[in-house]
């Protein structure tokens, strides 16, 4: 996962995926997790597995365990502020996303988390969004 344009492209993607398809790569992600519990890429892999089997509780402590392994990875953040507000956690995920802004500010990933924020009424001085 990486932010949610390729959140939602993968969750199509996983849709188009028999569940059993969905729990054979579950599963096969939790073993490279398990194998290196502190292997970014497994703990991204795993949460992005669990996410397209909507176990979305599960998927937010991965990417928690995740932002603590990289604070500074705003695309790890983005995707830990989208499942935040997946999860009701609306104030949570305005934190990270503003984090995601501060950490990676003009990029395209900023501009998908001033949108997100905008969407949930915040008052986002954008240029780019006054056009």
């Amino acid at each position: 996962m990486v932010n949610n344009v390729e959140l939602f492209s993968d969750a199509k993607a996983s849709m188009a995926l028999s569940p059993r398809a969905r729990e054979e790569r579950l599963k096969r992600a939790k073993e490279k997790y398990d194998a290196d519990t502190s292997s970014l890429e497994a703990m991204l892999a795993y949460a992005e597995a669990l996410f397209d089997n909507h176990r979305f509780a599960e998927a937010e402590d991965m990417l928690r365990m995740a932002v603590e392994t990289d604070p500074s990875n705003a695309d790890v953040l983005y995707n830990l502020a989208f499942v935040f507000a997946l999860n009701g956690k609306e104030e949570k995920a305005k934190e990270a996303y503003h984090q995601v802004i501060q950490l990676s500010p003009g990029t395209s990933l900023a501009k998908s988390a001033e949108y997100e924020l905008w969407k949930m009424g915040e008052h986002i001085e954008a240029r780019w969004l006054r056009k």
